[in-house]
């Protein structure tokens, strides 16, 4: 492997690595076509003896020559490459290595995953292993769209029915076919825009496979004109963002089973993915959501979730496995490694139900958390489970009952018109009422704005985004205060002693219990967030009365330790202050 790098040097100085990889594997190609006899014209083979008189000029040639006798050549030489920049020597160095060497990287890994070059975000060979295995299904086809990198071909015997609209793939798919011995027809198309994949003597037909694997880009931009969709394809899609538009393609040529990778946010985000996942529920096609660990792709941190989708299922559930546990992963520095595949995959094929790890659940469940589909609903914690014990003797109410929850707006700084001061989770006093002005801002054309969300005594503040579970109590306001917009802000309704219950509300949500609840709401990892629905569906206990009590008496002892801990932080201050005491 380590003498592939070092020749890409010999190359590496005249075209970039890519370039390089390009040239070295044509080659091979080439050397492989003519010792299996695929080549007709003896002026085409590969020729030993000719290696030493070779030039740059000449292979250009028989590169050109070669283009009218096999699909992989017309793609390299319709390229714009950059033989003739090799000199002679290099050449022939080069031409030498390629034929005599054993142990060139596989053509996809060379290409997508070598830890010594990553073009973009490609899918590993476990991740495709993986994949492939979870289809588990009778077919000699799998179509695969939308697919940066051809792992997946080295781990099924099948044919790879493959299309996409990044162009070198097509050459990488010819060169695997001829070194690697796959099976890729790859067709050079957008799907979403061009399939073509169509039923015979049916334009208007997209063709049915058994089996469908994907793992389409992440939050891709696009606008597709739904209008002149001849295939009927998009049911839920719209918008500029396109993965939901890529899942209907892959549901549309797909009549049996279909496995999509897709990032964690599609399991939980509200607007159009919600109601692609209720589309996926109410059809009965869901099969099963994985959840990966996260640091599985080199190129990428972002977190994944593998769906498993099939139109021919009978048992209603779905069913959720937990992957993230460390008993099913090594780590390799940052990177992290499955120590049995096969052990994942029995989990799924046998619907196994284990605690911690795998559990099958019922659609209502799942319409009753508006389609969520992320692992924390349905695998609880142990301590998630021990909040869910400590507050079963509790009567509870959904938040939305007793309070108006709002998530705070963005407001700019006009430089002129009213004095506003903008709070902040840093601006959260650690104790008591949070009193003190945050951040000036004056607001001219965004009064009115300001009227709609500017804060009021005993309102409750909730960090909802990048620093999540911070909680604040407004007291009373002597300057004009808005909370900014990572932050969710908490009106209880009039009823009751607002004061109380919002003290309450408050110790409530500071205490361990309270923020081991938030901290099940949490959905992203690059940057963590509670939406707003969430927030207004937590159920809260309802205390007695002497329960209220000794919480405002808590609450009012909090504020005195607090003040008791910057007395003496004060005191520490004033000793690094005056270290060698008073002259």
């Amino acid at each position: 492997m380590n003498s592939f790098f070092n020749f890409l040097s010999i190359v590496g100085n005249k075209m970039d690595t890519i370039e390089a990889i390009e040239l070295i594997y044509t080659i091979k190609a080439w050397i492989v076509l003519s010792e299996e006899g695929k080549l007709d014209s003896s002026e085409v083979v590969f020729n030993q003896s000719e290696m030493q008189s070779m030039d740059a000029e000449a292979l250009s040639h028989i590169f050109d020559k070669l283009a009218a006798y096999h699909k992989v050549f017309e793609l390299y030489t319709s390229k714009s490459n950059r033989i003739k920049s090799i000199d002679q020597n290099k050449l022939r160095e080069l031409l030498h290595f390629v034929k005599e060497s054993k142990d060139l990287p596989r053509v996809n890994d060379a290409f997508y995953s070598t830890k010594h070059f990553v073009r973009d975000y490609a899918v590993s060979n476990q991740i495709a292993q993986l994949g492939v295995k979870l289809l588990n299904g009778v077919s000699d086809t799998i179509y695969v769209p939308f697919t940066n990198g051809f792992a997946y071909a080295y781990a099924t015997n099948k044919k790879i029915c493959a299309e996409n609209q990044i162009t070198r793939d097509a050459l990488v798919a010819e060169l695997m076919n001829i070194i690697d011995c796959t099976q890729i027809e790859f067709h050079l198309t957008n799907a979403l825009e061009n399939p073509s994949y169509i039923e015979s003597n049916k334009e208007e037909q997209l063709r049915q496979f058994k089996l469908a694997l994907s793992f389409p880009p992440f939050s891709m931009r696009g606008r597709i004109d739904l209008s002149k969709d001849k295939y009927h394809r998009f049911k839920v899609h719209k918008g500029s963002i396109l993965d939901v538009a890529h899942f209907e393609h892959i549901l549309a040529q797909t009549k049996g089973k279909a496995v999509v990778l897709m990032s964690v946010g599609f399991t939980y985000r509200a607007g159009v993915e919600e109601e692609f996942r209720a589309y996926l529920v109410e059809n009965n096609w869901l099969e099963a959501v994985i959840q990966l660990p996260p640091n599985l792709h080199s190129a990428t941190s972002i977190e994944t979730t593998f769906f498993i989708v099939n139109k021919q299922k009978i048992d209603h559930r779905v069913q959720f496995i937990n992957l993230k546990h460390e008993q099913f992963f090594t780590k390799e520095g940052r990177q992290i490694v499955f120590k049995d595949i096969d052990e994942l995959v029995d989990i799924y094929r046998d619907r196994s139900e284990i605690e911690n790890i795998s559990t099958l659940v019922e659609p209502e469940t799942i319409k009753a958390f508006n389609y969520s589909l992320a692992i924390d609903r349905y695998i609880l914690s142990s301590e998630a489970k021990e909040i869910e014990k400590k507050l079963s003797s509790y009567q509870k109410i959904a938040l939305q009952d007793i309070a108006d929850i709002r998530r705070s707006q963005l407001f700019k700084d006009e430089e002129d018109g009213k004095e506003v001061y903008e709070l902040s989770p840093s601006d959260f006093a650690l104790a008591g009422f949070t009193m003190e002005c945050g951040k000036l801002k004056h607001l001219g054309e965004q009064s009115k704005k300001y009227e709609t969300y500017k804060l009021q005594p005993y309102d409750i503040l909730l960090s909802s985004k990048g620093t999540v579970g911070k909680v604040a109590l407004i007291g009373e306001i002597k300057e004009p205060l808005i909370a900014s917009q990572a932050i969710q802000v908490i009106r209880l309704k009039n009823e009751g002693d607002i004061k109380i219950d919002a003290i309450v509300l408050y110790m409530f949500l500071k205490s361990d219990i309270g923020q081991a609840m938030l901290k099940q709401l949490v959905a992203g990892v690059a940057m963590p967030q509670i939406s707003t629905k969430e927030i207004k569906q937590l159920e809260i206990p309802l205390f007695s009365t002497e329960e209220k009590e000794h919480i405002v008496n808590n609450f009012n002892k909090e504020i005195k330790i607090q003040e008791e801990i910057e007395q003496l932080k004060s005191k520490i201050d004033e000793i690094h202050h005056n270290i060698l005491g008073e002259k």
